[in-house]
């Protein structure tokens, strides 16, 4: 996202721990689950024990991590890092079950010219990130430059760009094909279809005023998007590519996420400090999650630029909702919390404390599966005894790696 975008949505994030292209993992599988936390701040990822609200591991990942996406067996985790005073411009990859850093790949393409010499494109401020089908790759939003990265794991380099020929590009989407990704960009207000095969930008579609957040219907072809300056809600058509309607939310929405039945949308309002729960069919708000408000010492000691509108909201920023579909995390910068929501009452039930400005947490389950296999497939390149010397690329026969750390902050 753009800073201010990044702003908006806090500076860690709520993850899934499935993208919406894969199923989720078998839950008798299960052999453990955590909440994954981005902390801008602290530069850091925290995991959290859903049941106790225990934090398991704490560990360093990069300049301004900014947004992850989790693989759908739990395991592996790729974090943007956006960076602060100075852009970044590199993703890195973490072994959630090992929690440590594995690799790190910069976004940077070079090309070849004419005369032999060669041209290196560097692109900054990579914002969100999603696994592609297949899970040996993801897709990568670069804010400055304006484009949409392929970025494949075992090759360790991007491997296609999509630009979009101005600055802005903030959350992604993948349609229920797998064929077509859609960006938004806060900076303009609109929203880009994007072909995943040839890279090439389909079309480019006006939404209301600062799209920011963006969620594909369980089970419809449609997508979702939260208009920051408008104040409003864009519903793009995914196959006619044009949008079909656009009506009012809170102020100052910021994210958005559907529930698993399809039924109700859950719309993170910045400014109110609230969760609007709006109907998927009439349109209407059902409840209203009320994230609990900041002491006024701690609203003078985080200030925001217009305090009188904002007064002591927590700054909710980003949602993810359980697969169950019975519990969601909110996630507020401003209290340094993640609020748990029972998703059959509307109502928050407990808090985490959590890293500084927490805004991007997901349900990782780590399967059984994923213990003794490779996080993805094993690379072509072998050593010379016919294994990947890349740890990281070895399946571990014999029972995996030792349990994540449960000692706090180091």
């Amino acid at each position: 996202m753009t800073s201010l975008s990044r702003l908006l949505r806090g500076a860690a994030s709520l993850l899934l721990a499935a993208s919406s292209l894969h199923a989720q993992p078998d839950v008798a599988q299960e052999v453990d689950a955590s909440l994954v936390v981005v902390s801008a701040a602290e530069d850091a990822i925290a995991l959290f024990d859903p049941v106790s609200g225990e934090r398991r591991a704490f560990f360093r990942v990069g300049n301004g991590p900014t947004a992850a996406a989790v693989s759908s067996d739990g395991r592996t985790a790729v974090v943007t890092h956006r960076g602060r005073a100075l852009s970044g411009n590199s993703v890195c990859v973490v072994d959630l079950h090992a929690a440590a850093i594995v690799r790190t790949i910069a976004l940077t393409v070079t090309t070849k010219k004419a005369d032999g010499s060669s041209v290196v494109r560097s692109y900054h401020r990579p914002d969100d990130v999603v696994f592609l089908p297949g899970e040996a790759r993801v897709l990568v939003s670069c804010a400055a430059e304006g484009a949409l990265l392929q970025v494949d794991l075992l090759k360790k380099k991007v491997t296609g760009v999509a630009e979009f020929g101005r600055t802005g590009a903030d959350d992604i989407v993948i349609g229920h094909d797998g064929e077509v990704a859609f960006v938004t960009s806060r900076s303009d207000g609109v929203i880009y279809a994007v072909n995943l095969e040839s890279m090439n930008v389909m079309k480019r579609m006006d939404a209301g005023g600062g799209a920011t957040g963006i969620a594909l219907h369980p089970t419809r072809t449609e997508i979702w998007a939260t208009n920051s300056g408008t104040n409003t809600i864009s519903i793009i058509d995914c196959e006619q590519l044009e949008e079909r309607m656009e009506f009012p939310c809170g102020a100052m929405p910021v994210d958005i996420a559907f529930t698993p039945d399809g039924k109700n949308a859950l719309v993170v309002n910045y400014q109110d400090g609230n969760v609007s729960v709006i109907d998927a069919r009439s349109l209407r708000v059902r409840a209203l999650i009320k994230v609990p408000r900041v002491s006024e010492e701690l609203a003078k000691a985080r200030p925001v630029d217009e305090p009188v509108a904002f007064g002591r909201s927590a700054l909710p920023s980003c949602v993810a909702v359980d697969p169950a579909g019975d519990r969601a995390w909110i996630t507020a910068e401003r209290s340094d919390r993640i609020f748990e929501v029972d998703l059959s009452t509307w109502k928050v039930l407990r808090a985490f404390e959590s890293p500084g400005s927490p805004a991007h947490v997901t349900r990782a389950g780590l399967t059984a599966k994923a213990l003794t296999s490779p996080i993805v497939p094993i690379a072509p390149v072998e050593g010379p005894g016919g294994v990947s010397t890349d740890p990281w690329e070895r399946s571990f026969p014999g029972g995996g790696l030792p349990s994540p750390p449960k000692q706090g902050p180091r």
